[in-house]
């Protein structure tokens, strides 16, 4: 891990995703919403600088428009009760990216994660339920959650 570290482009910025389950949702939200009990690495001084760009769906919220979507496949069988009904996303930098990008201020920021999370939304043909910023860790990142069907009630994960 530490030489990929060393090796990795400090001027990057990189987002990755990953399905979840409602079960997986509600840790996710816990981390995201900074409820309950939080990893050491996350500085309880700075979490006033955390902000909410867009307040994240409930899991029973996403687990119905889900169900929605994927009604439209005239699917034979219920969806399973473990079925992935998010995707979760989170975009981070590298470490000089992230100074460049803390130095444009909150409202340009706040302005670039949205376009960005409403572009891989578009691009996946789905639409996005949360966005979150964190400003109480170790480089700035923001975590999305996107519908786990897309508008046609395909899931993401194919």
């Amino acid at each position: 891990l530490v030489e990929e570290y060393q090796n990795s482009n400090p001027k990057s910025a990189s987002v990755r995703i990953g399905s979840m389950t409602a079960q997986k949702m509600a840790g996710q939200l816990r981390h995201d919403l900074r409820r309950g009990p939080q990893p050491d690495y996350v500085d309880a001084s700075r979490m006033g600088l955390n902000r909410i760009l867009l307040q994240p769906s409930t899991t029973g919220e996403l687990r119905n428009i889900c169900e929605e979507r994927r009604a439209l496949r005239q699917c034979q069988r219920k969806m399973k009760s473990n079925a992935a009904i998010g995707t979760r996303g989170i975009i981070t930098f590298g470490s000089e990216a992230a100074q460049m990008f803390e130095a444009i201020g909150s409202s340009q920021q706040d302005r670039a994660f949205r376009a960005l999370t409403n572009a891989i939304a578009r691009h996946l043909n789905t639409t996005v339920h949360g966005l979150v910023l964190h400003n109480d860790e170790a480089t700035i990142h923001a975590h999305f959650i996107l519908a786990a069907f897309d508008n046609n009630g395909d899931p993401l994960s194919k």
